[in-house]
């Protein structure tokens, strides 16, 4: 995966983050901090599977 597609799938996954930071249904928000760390988690976790991808 190269940088532009990693930046799109990033934005997709902060688009989802904070559709649940704005959740109805729990009426609790998520705070930035948390949001933060959410897209950074997946961030970690999508260079992790690609380096997994190609060492294999």
């Amino acid at each position: 995966m190269n940088e532009v597609e990693l930046k799109k799938i990033m934005k997709e996954i902060e688009d989802i983050i904070n559709q649940l930071a704005a959740c109805d249904h729990c009426h609790l928000g998520v705070d930035l901090e948390s949001k933060r760390l959410l897209s950074e988690l997946f961030r970690q976790k999508l260079e992790q599977a690609c380096r997994l991808k190609r060492a294999s």
